[in-house]
Protein backbone atom coordinates (compact mmCIF):
# COMPACT_ATOMS: atom_id res chain seq x y z
CA UNK A 1 0.00 0.00 0.00
CA UNK A 2 1.44 3.34 -0.86
CA UNK A 3 2.15 6.45 1.46
CA UNK A 4 1.28 10.10 0.87
CA UNK A 5 4.44 12.29 1.63
CA UNK A 6 4.80 13.42 4.73
CA UNK A 7 3.97 17.05 5.12
CA UNK A 8 7.50 18.07 6.08
CA UNK A 9 8.70 17.00 3.27
CA UNK A 10 7.05 19.56 1.13
CA UNK A 11 8.25 23.14 0.01
CA UNK A 12 5.61 24.94 0.94
CA UNK A 13 3.61 25.11 4.15
CA UNK A 14 0.14 23.74 3.69
CA UNK A 15 -2.53 24.12 6.51
CA UNK A 16 -5.28 22.32 4.77
CA UNK A 17 -6.48 19.31 5.95
CA UNK A 18 -9.31 18.45 3.18
CA UNK A 19 -10.21 19.54 -0.07
CA UNK A 20 -12.82 19.12 -2.25
CA UNK A 21 -15.10 19.45 -5.39
CA UNK A 22 -18.71 20.01 -5.40
CA UNK A 23 -20.22 18.61 -8.48
CA UNK A 24 -22.78 21.53 -8.30
CA UNK A 25 -22.41 25.15 -6.94
CA UNK A 26 -25.47 25.24 -4.09
CA UNK A 27 -23.87 22.17 -2.62
CA UNK A 28 -20.48 23.22 -2.49
CA UNK A 29 -21.81 26.36 -1.13
CA UNK A 30 -23.80 23.81 1.47
CA UNK A 31 -20.48 21.57 1.62
CA UNK A 32 -18.67 24.81 2.57
CA UNK A 33 -20.93 25.88 5.49
CA UNK A 34 -20.60 22.73 7.06
CA UNK A 35 -16.99 22.57 7.37
CA UNK A 36 -17.29 26.61 8.37
CA UNK A 37 -19.77 25.89 11.00
CA UNK A 38 -17.07 24.65 13.44
CA UNK A 39 -14.88 26.61 13.51
CA UNK A 40 -12.09 25.24 9.64
CA UNK A 41 -11.29 28.41 7.82
CA UNK A 42 -12.89 27.35 4.25
CA UNK A 43 -12.82 28.93 1.31
CA UNK A 44 -14.77 28.10 -1.95
CA UNK A 45 -13.87 28.68 -5.60
CA UNK A 46 -15.95 28.83 -8.08
CA UNK A 47 -13.77 27.45 -10.86
CA UNK A 48 -10.40 25.59 -10.95
CA UNK A 49 -8.00 28.31 -9.58
CA UNK A 50 -4.36 28.78 -10.86
CA UNK A 51 -1.47 27.48 -9.13
CA UNK A 52 -0.77 30.35 -7.10
CA UNK A 53 -4.23 30.90 -5.99
CA UNK A 54 -4.97 27.71 -4.73
CA UNK A 55 -1.19 27.66 -2.98
CA UNK A 56 -2.16 30.67 -1.23
CA UNK A 57 -5.72 29.22 -0.11
CA UNK A 58 -4.24 25.77 1.40
CA UNK A 59 -1.73 27.84 3.36
CA UNK A 60 -4.43 30.19 5.02
CA UNK A 61 -7.34 27.85 4.98
CA UNK A 62 -8.23 24.31 7.29
CA UNK A 63 -10.77 23.40 4.33
CA UNK A 64 -10.31 24.48 0.56
CA UNK A 65 -12.88 23.83 -2.40
CA UNK A 66 -13.93 24.10 -5.53
CA UNK A 67 -17.50 24.29 -7.32
CA UNK A 68 -18.20 22.89 -10.59
CA UNK A 69 -20.91 21.33 -12.27
CA UNK A 70 -19.96 17.89 -13.31
CA UNK A 71 -23.41 16.65 -12.43
CA UNK A 72 -24.55 17.82 -15.15
CA UNK A 73 -21.35 16.57 -17.77
CA UNK A 74 -21.13 13.33 -19.79
CA UNK A 75 -18.52 11.47 -18.70
CA UNK A 76 -16.22 13.13 -21.50
CA UNK A 77 -16.54 16.35 -20.16
CA UNK A 78 -16.07 15.39 -16.80
CA UNK A 79 -12.88 14.17 -17.67
CA UNK A 80 -11.90 17.90 -18.86
CA UNK A 81 -13.45 19.27 -15.54
CA UNK A 82 -11.93 17.29 -13.11
CA UNK A 83 -8.91 15.60 -14.34
CA UNK A 84 -6.72 18.87 -14.37
CA UNK A 85 -7.98 20.19 -10.73
CA UNK A 86 -7.18 16.46 -8.92
CA UNK A 87 -3.84 16.96 -10.33
CA UNK A 88 -3.57 20.26 -8.43
CA UNK A 89 -4.90 18.54 -5.63
CA UNK A 90 -2.88 15.43 -5.49
CA UNK A 91 0.55 17.47 -5.96
CA UNK A 92 -0.37 19.99 -2.56
CA UNK A 93 -0.11 16.08 -0.92
CA UNK A 94 -3.56 16.76 1.11
CA UNK A 95 -4.31 13.16 2.31
CA UNK A 96 -8.06 13.89 2.90
CA UNK A 97 -10.44 14.78 -0.90
CA UNK A 98 -13.65 14.65 -0.82
CA UNK A 99 -15.54 14.75 -4.32
CA UNK A 100 -18.88 16.66 -2.78
CA UNK A 101 -21.74 14.87 -4.57
CA UNK A 102 -25.82 15.47 -4.10
CA UNK A 103 -27.29 13.93 -0.75
CA UNK A 104 -30.13 12.15 -2.90
CA UNK A 105 -27.22 11.26 -5.43
CA UNK A 106 -27.62 12.84 -8.58
CA UNK A 107 -26.32 11.09 -11.05
CA UNK A 108 -26.96 8.50 -13.97
CA UNK A 109 -24.13 6.56 -16.03
CA UNK A 110 -24.49 8.92 -18.57
CA UNK A 111 -24.66 12.34 -16.39
CA UNK A 112 -22.89 13.79 -13.71
CA UNK A 113 -21.64 9.63 -12.92
CA UNK A 114 -20.39 9.57 -10.04
CA UNK A 115 -19.02 5.79 -10.57
CA UNK A 116 -16.80 7.53 -13.72
CA UNK A 117 -16.02 10.35 -10.66
CA UNK A 118 -14.13 7.68 -8.86
CA UNK A 119 -12.56 6.06 -11.75
CA UNK A 120 -10.94 9.89 -11.86
CA UNK A 121 -9.93 9.65 -8.78
CA UNK A 122 -8.26 6.11 -8.66
CA UNK A 123 -6.52 7.33 -11.61
CA UNK A 124 -5.06 9.98 -10.00
CA UNK A 125 -4.46 8.09 -6.94
CA UNK A 126 -4.00 4.30 -7.39
CA UNK A 127 -3.94 3.64 -4.31
CA UNK A 128 -6.77 5.39 -2.82
CA UNK A 129 -9.43 4.21 -0.51
CA UNK A 130 -12.82 5.18 -1.46
CA UNK A 131 -15.77 5.86 1.69
CA UNK A 132 -18.87 6.95 0.31
CA UNK A 133 -20.75 8.09 2.37
CA UNK A 134 -24.36 9.91 1.21
CA UNK A 135 -26.51 10.24 4.49
CA UNK A 136 -27.03 13.85 6.00
CA UNK A 137 -29.65 13.58 8.75
CA UNK A 138 -29.90 16.76 9.73
CA UNK A 139 -31.37 17.43 6.35
CA UNK A 140 -33.48 14.19 6.27
CA UNK A 141 -31.33 12.02 4.43
CA UNK A 142 -30.75 8.57 5.33
CA UNK A 143 -28.48 5.16 4.52
CA UNK A 144 -30.10 2.35 6.09
CA UNK A 145 -28.41 -1.48 5.14
CA UNK A 146 -26.82 0.10 1.83
CA UNK A 147 -30.34 2.03 0.81
CA UNK A 148 -31.10 5.35 0.94
CA UNK A 149 -33.91 7.44 1.80
CA UNK A 150 -34.63 10.91 1.52
CA UNK A 151 -37.45 13.14 3.38
CA UNK A 152 -40.26 15.16 0.97
CA UNK A 153 -42.11 17.70 2.93
CA UNK A 154 -42.92 16.06 6.81
CA UNK A 155 -42.32 11.90 4.96
CA UNK A 156 -39.39 9.80 4.45
CA UNK A 157 -39.58 8.27 0.69
CA UNK A 158 -36.95 5.41 -0.15
CA UNK A 159 -34.64 7.40 -3.16
CA UNK A 160 -36.20 4.95 -5.89
CA UNK A 161 -39.73 5.74 -4.52
CA UNK A 162 -38.98 9.82 -4.05
CA UNK A 163 -41.77 11.54 -5.17
CA UNK A 164 -39.26 14.01 -6.72
CA UNK A 165 -36.01 12.02 -7.63
CA UNK A 166 -37.80 8.91 -8.51
CA UNK A 167 -39.38 11.58 -11.93
CA UNK A 168 -36.00 13.94 -11.65
CA UNK A 169 -36.17 14.62 -15.56
CA UNK A 170 -32.08 14.36 -15.80
CA UNK A 171 -30.87 11.55 -13.44
CA UNK A 172 -34.35 9.59 -12.28
CA UNK A 173 -33.49 7.09 -9.59
CA UNK A 174 -34.47 3.47 -10.30
CA UNK A 175 -32.53 2.33 -7.70
CA UNK A 176 -32.09 3.10 -4.36
CA UNK A 177 -29.31 0.19 -3.37
CA UNK A 178 -25.97 2.82 -3.41
CA UNK A 179 -24.20 -0.41 -4.26
CA UNK A 180 -26.01 -0.95 -7.44
CA UNK A 181 -26.27 2.17 -8.23
CA UNK A 182 -22.71 2.95 -8.38
CA UNK A 183 -22.18 -0.44 -9.83
CA UNK A 184 -24.37 0.89 -12.88
CA UNK A 185 -21.61 3.29 -13.07
CA UNK A 186 -18.74 1.29 -13.54
CA UNK A 187 -17.40 1.13 -9.70
CA UNK A 188 -18.06 -1.52 -7.36
CA UNK A 189 -17.67 -0.62 -3.72
CA UNK A 190 -16.19 -4.09 -1.60
CA UNK A 191 -16.84 -3.41 2.09
CA UNK A 192 -20.20 -1.94 3.70
CA UNK A 193 -20.00 -0.27 7.06
CA UNK A 194 -23.85 -0.55 8.14
CA UNK A 195 -25.60 0.26 11.23
CA UNK A 196 -24.28 -2.18 13.39
CA UNK A 197 -20.85 -1.68 12.90
CA UNK A 198 -21.35 2.00 14.05
CA UNK A 199 -23.05 1.15 16.92
CA UNK A 200 -20.13 -1.29 17.59
CA UNK A 201 -17.61 1.05 17.20
CA UNK A 202 -19.15 4.28 18.19
CA UNK A 203 -16.03 4.98 20.89
CA UNK A 204 -13.44 3.04 19.23
CA UNK A 205 -13.83 4.68 15.69
CA UNK A 206 -9.71 4.08 15.06
CA UNK A 207 -10.12 0.21 15.35
CA UNK A 208 -13.06 0.30 12.62
CA UNK A 209 -10.56 2.72 10.33
CA UNK A 210 -7.29 -0.62 10.84
CA UNK A 211 -10.09 -3.08 9.32
CA UNK A 212 -11.18 -1.34 6.70
CA UNK A 213 -7.98 -0.49 5.83
CA UNK A 214 -6.51 -4.42 5.97
CA UNK A 215 -9.51 -5.75 4.43
CA UNK A 216 -10.22 -3.10 1.11
CA UNK A 217 -9.90 -0.04 -0.63
CA UNK A 218 -13.50 1.34 -0.83
CA UNK A 219 -16.95 1.13 1.19
CA UNK A 220 -20.49 2.59 1.59
CA UNK A 221 -21.15 4.01 4.71
CA UNK A 222 -24.62 3.77 6.87
CA UNK A 223 -25.93 6.21 8.73
CA UNK A 224 -29.30 6.90 10.65
CA UNK A 225 -28.44 9.86 13.42
CA UNK A 226 -25.91 12.18 13.40
CA UNK A 227 -23.85 10.15 16.03
CA UNK A 228 -23.55 7.61 13.33
CA UNK A 229 -22.07 10.48 11.00
CA UNK A 230 -19.75 11.29 13.63
CA UNK A 231 -18.75 7.72 13.68
CA UNK A 232 -18.42 7.40 10.17
CA UNK A 233 -16.58 10.41 9.74
CA UNK A 234 -13.91 9.64 12.93
CA UNK A 235 -12.77 6.54 11.28
CA UNK A 236 -12.66 8.17 7.86
CA UNK A 237 -10.17 10.58 9.48
CA UNK A 238 -8.09 7.62 10.91
CA UNK A 239 -7.70 6.06 7.33
CA UNK A 240 -6.53 9.64 5.46
CA UNK A 241 -3.72 9.30 8.36
CA UNK A 242 -2.77 6.06 7.32
CA UNK A 243 -3.40 6.35 3.32
CA UNK A 244 -4.76 8.81 0.82
CA UNK A 245 -8.57 8.60 1.32
CA UNK A 246 -11.00 10.21 -1.48
CA UNK A 247 -14.42 10.24 -0.27
CA UNK A 248 -17.49 10.46 -2.17
CA UNK A 249 -19.94 11.95 -0.01
CA UNK A 250 -22.49 14.15 0.67
CA UNK A 251 -22.78 17.27 3.21
CA UNK A 252 -23.71 15.31 5.96
CA UNK A 253 -19.91 14.26 5.95
CA UNK A 254 -18.26 17.50 6.06
CA UNK A 255 -20.65 18.00 9.12
CA UNK A 256 -19.53 14.95 10.78
CA UNK A 257 -16.21 15.59 10.01
CA UNK A 258 -16.02 19.26 11.31
CA UNK A 259 -18.04 17.98 14.58
CA UNK A 260 -15.10 15.32 15.33
CA UNK A 261 -12.34 17.45 15.08
CA UNK A 262 -13.64 19.94 16.75
CA UNK A 263 -15.06 17.82 19.83
CA UNK A 264 -11.46 16.04 19.43
CA UNK A 265 -9.58 19.16 20.01
CA UNK A 266 -7.91 19.70 16.75
CA UNK A 267 -9.62 22.75 15.80
CA UNK A 268 -10.32 26.23 17.67
CA UNK A 269 -14.61 25.95 19.04
CA UNK A 270 -15.58 28.86 17.13
CA UNK A 271 -19.73 29.23 15.92
CA UNK A 272 -20.27 30.86 12.71
CA UNK A 273 -22.37 33.78 12.68
CA UNK A 274 -26.10 33.06 12.85
CA UNK A 275 -27.41 36.43 12.69
CA UNK A 276 -28.52 37.93 9.56
CA UNK A 277 -30.15 41.69 8.88
CA UNK A 278 -32.89 42.44 7.07
CA UNK A 279 -33.02 43.92 3.57
CA UNK A 280 -34.55 46.45 1.78
CA UNK A 281 -35.41 43.96 -1.55
CA UNK A 282 -34.11 40.29 -2.66
CA UNK A 283 -33.53 39.24 -5.95
CA UNK A 284 -34.35 35.22 -6.62
CA UNK A 285 -33.51 33.68 -9.83
CA UNK A 286 -34.46 29.92 -9.63
CA UNK A 287 -33.37 27.17 -12.48
CA UNK A 288 -34.87 24.42 -10.49
CA UNK A 289 -37.84 22.14 -11.48
CA UNK A 290 -38.26 20.76 -8.10
CA UNK A 291 -41.39 20.82 -6.29
CA UNK A 292 -40.30 22.38 -3.51
CA UNK A 293 -38.86 25.19 -5.46
CA UNK A 294 -42.47 25.44 -6.92
CA UNK A 295 -44.08 26.10 -3.36
CA UNK A 296 -41.45 28.46 -2.59
CA UNK A 297 -42.01 30.98 -6.00
CA UNK A 298 -45.88 30.16 -5.32
CA UNK A 299 -46.00 31.28 -1.49
CA UNK A 300 -43.17 34.59 -2.44
CA UNK A 301 -46.18 35.47 -5.44
CA UNK A 302 -48.39 35.17 -2.44
CA UNK A 303 -46.42 37.37 -0.32
CA UNK A 304 -45.85 39.98 -2.54
CA UNK A 305 -43.39 39.63 -4.80
CA UNK A 306 -43.21 40.17 -8.22
CA UNK A 307 -43.07 36.93 -10.06
CA UNK A 308 -41.57 36.65 -13.75
CA UNK A 309 -40.93 33.61 -15.76
CA UNK A 310 -38.63 33.38 -18.38
CA UNK A 311 -39.89 31.97 -21.38
CA UNK A 312 -39.35 29.16 -24.06
CA UNK A 313 -38.68 31.72 -26.47
CA UNK A 314 -35.88 33.50 -23.90
CA UNK A 315 -34.83 29.87 -22.65
CA UNK A 316 -34.25 28.85 -26.70
CA UNK A 317 -32.76 32.36 -27.88
CA UNK A 318 -35.79 33.38 -29.87
CA UNK A 319 -36.76 36.57 -28.24
CA UNK A 320 -34.00 38.82 -27.21
CA UNK A 321 -36.94 41.57 -26.73
CA UNK A 322 -39.09 39.30 -24.59
CA UNK A 323 -35.70 38.78 -22.43
CA UNK A 324 -35.02 42.56 -22.35
CA UNK A 325 -38.59 43.45 -20.71
CA UNK A 326 -38.08 40.32 -18.38
CA UNK A 327 -34.86 42.95 -17.13
CA UNK A 328 -36.69 46.06 -17.17
CA UNK A 329 -39.84 44.53 -15.27
CA UNK A 330 -37.30 43.30 -12.70
CA UNK A 331 -35.33 46.87 -12.25
CA UNK A 332 -38.31 48.82 -11.90
CA UNK A 333 -39.62 46.83 -8.81
CA UNK A 334 -36.14 46.82 -7.57
CA UNK A 335 -36.06 49.79 -7.71
CA UNK A 336 -39.69 50.69 -5.86
CA UNK A 337 -38.22 48.36 -3.15
CA UNK A 338 -40.04 45.31 -4.40
CA UNK A 339 -38.57 41.71 -4.33
CA UNK A 340 -38.69 39.59 -7.43
CA UNK A 341 -38.37 35.98 -8.51
CA UNK A 342 -37.34 35.08 -12.06
CA UNK A 343 -38.04 31.65 -12.77
CA UNK A 344 -37.13 28.70 -15.35
CA UNK A 345 -40.07 26.39 -14.49
CA UNK A 346 -42.59 25.68 -11.74
CA UNK A 347 -42.26 22.21 -10.21
CA UNK A 348 -41.52 18.97 -12.41
CA UNK A 349 -45.01 18.62 -14.24
CA UNK A 350 -44.58 22.25 -15.72
CA UNK A 351 -46.00 22.49 -19.21
CA UNK A 352 -43.52 24.84 -20.39
CA UNK A 353 -40.39 22.86 -19.33
CA UNK A 354 -42.16 19.67 -20.93
CA UNK A 355 -41.70 21.51 -23.82
CA UNK A 356 -38.61 22.96 -23.78
CA UNK A 357 -37.47 19.55 -22.86
CA UNK A 358 -38.61 18.14 -26.06
CA UNK A 359 -37.26 20.73 -28.41
CA UNK A 360 -33.74 20.62 -27.01
CA UNK A 361 -33.58 16.42 -26.41
CA UNK A 362 -30.70 17.12 -28.79
CA UNK A 363 -28.72 19.31 -27.19
CA UNK A 364 -25.75 18.15 -25.46
CA UNK A 365 -26.17 17.70 -21.77
CA UNK A 366 -25.98 20.74 -19.75
CA UNK A 367 -26.42 23.33 -22.69
CA UNK A 368 -29.85 24.18 -21.17
CA UNK A 369 -28.33 24.74 -17.68
CA UNK A 370 -26.04 26.98 -19.27
CA UNK A 371 -28.21 29.46 -20.90
CA UNK A 372 -30.09 29.88 -17.66
CA UNK A 373 -26.94 30.54 -15.88
CA UNK A 374 -26.50 32.84 -18.79
CA UNK A 375 -29.81 34.47 -18.15
CA UNK A 376 -29.44 34.65 -14.72
CA UNK A 377 -25.85 35.94 -14.46
CA UNK A 378 -27.08 38.72 -16.77
CA UNK A 379 -29.95 39.81 -14.80
CA UNK A 380 -28.07 39.86 -11.64
CA UNK A 381 -25.35 41.76 -13.03
CA UNK A 382 -28.04 44.79 -13.92
CA UNK A 383 -29.14 44.26 -10.52
CA UNK A 384 -26.39 44.93 -8.60
CA UNK A 385 -25.12 47.57 -11.06
CA UNK A 386 -27.89 49.25 -11.56
CA UNK A 387 -30.42 49.23 -8.53
CA UNK A 388 -29.13 49.09 -4.19
CA UNK A 389 -29.65 45.05 -4.53
CA UNK A 390 -27.27 43.74 -2.13
CA UNK A 391 -28.47 40.35 -1.53
CA UNK A 392 -29.38 37.35 -4.10
CA UNK A 393 -30.34 33.69 -4.21
CA UNK A 394 -29.57 31.32 -6.95
CA UNK A 395 -31.90 28.44 -6.45
CA UNK A 396 -30.44 24.78 -8.88
CA UNK A 397 -27.84 23.32 -8.96
CA UNK A 398 -27.28 22.91 -12.54
CA UNK A 399 -27.68 26.37 -13.57
CA UNK A 400 -26.48 28.55 -10.14
CA UNK A 401 -22.57 27.20 -11.57
CA UNK A 402 -22.87 28.33 -14.84
CA UNK A 403 -25.02 31.85 -12.97
CA UNK A 404 -21.79 32.42 -10.51
CA UNK A 405 -18.96 31.70 -13.85
CA UNK A 406 -20.57 34.25 -15.76
CA UNK A 407 -21.07 36.58 -13.18
CA UNK A 408 -18.01 37.51 -12.00
CA UNK A 409 -17.11 36.20 -9.25
CA UNK A 410 -14.18 33.83 -7.70
CA UNK A 411 -15.13 32.54 -4.69
CA UNK A 412 -16.90 32.76 -1.59
CA UNK A 413 -16.90 33.21 2.00
CA UNK A 414 -19.46 32.00 4.77
CA UNK A 415 -21.10 34.92 6.17
CA UNK A 416 -23.98 33.59 7.73
CA UNK A 417 -25.65 30.45 8.23
CA UNK A 418 -29.39 29.07 9.25
CA UNK A 419 -29.20 25.68 9.80
CA UNK A 420 -32.45 24.79 10.28
CA UNK A 421 -33.73 26.12 6.73
CA UNK A 422 -30.45 24.86 5.88
CA UNK A 423 -29.82 28.40 4.14
CA UNK A 424 -26.06 29.40 4.27
CA UNK A 425 -25.20 32.93 2.54
CA UNK A 426 -21.62 34.15 1.89
CA UNK A 427 -20.10 36.96 0.51
CA UNK A 428 -18.50 37.26 -3.19
CA UNK A 429 -15.10 37.50 -3.94
CA UNK A 430 -14.59 39.38 -6.92
CA UNK A 431 -12.31 41.91 -8.39
CA UNK A 432 -15.26 43.75 -9.47
CA UNK A 433 -16.41 46.32 -6.87
CA UNK A 434 -19.82 46.23 -7.81
CA UNK A 435 -19.86 42.37 -7.38
CA UNK A 436 -17.40 41.74 -4.21
CA UNK A 437 -18.92 41.25 -0.91
CA UNK A 438 -22.41 40.97 -2.57
CA UNK A 439 -24.42 38.61 -0.44
CA UNK A 440 -25.60 35.10 -2.11
CA UNK A 441 -27.58 31.93 -0.77
CA UNK A 442 -26.96 28.86 -3.41
CA UNK A 443 -29.98 26.49 -3.14
CA UNK A 444 -30.84 23.43 -3.85
CA UNK A 445 -34.16 22.61 -5.58
CA UNK A 446 -34.43 20.21 -2.58
CA UNK A 447 -34.02 22.80 0.13
CA UNK A 448 -35.54 25.03 2.90
CA UNK A 449 -39.33 25.49 3.65
CA UNK A 450 -42.20 26.91 1.78
CA UNK A 451 -41.73 30.65 3.27
CA UNK A 452 -37.71 30.59 2.84
CA UNK A 453 -37.85 33.86 0.42
CA UNK A 454 -39.58 36.02 2.96
CA UNK A 455 -38.02 34.72 5.34
CA UNK A 456 -34.14 35.51 4.29
CA UNK A 457 -35.86 38.80 3.35
CA UNK A 458 -36.50 39.65 6.71
CA UNK A 459 -33.15 38.16 8.23
CA UNK A 460 -32.39 36.37 10.91
CA UNK A 461 -31.49 35.45 14.01
CA UNK A 462 -29.72 32.28 15.83
CA UNK A 463 -31.81 29.43 15.27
Amino acid sequence: MSRYTPMAAKDHAVRARILFYGDDFTGASDNTAQYARHGLRTMLFFARPDWKALQQAVQTCDVVGVAGNARSLNTSDMNEELLPLLQDFQALQVPLVQYKCCSTFDSSPATGSLGHAIALMRQVWPDCFVPVHSAAPEFGRYTVFGHHFARSGSDIHRLDRHPVMSVHPVTPIHESGLVEVLRAQGFRPELSVDLRKLDQHQSTPESLADGLNADGGSAVFDSYTQQHVVTAAAAIWRLSQQRQVCAMAAQGLAHGLGQYLRESGLIEDAAPVQQLPATDSLLVLSGSCSAVSAAQIAHARHCGFVCLRLGSDILLQQDEAAFERVQSEMLRAIQTGQSVVIFSAEGPHDAQSSQVREQTRDWPPGKMAQRIGQCFAQLADRAFRETPLSRLVVAGGDSSSFTMRSLGAHALQVKASHFAQNAHFASLVSDDPQIHGKEVLLKGGQVGTDDLYPFVLAGFGPA
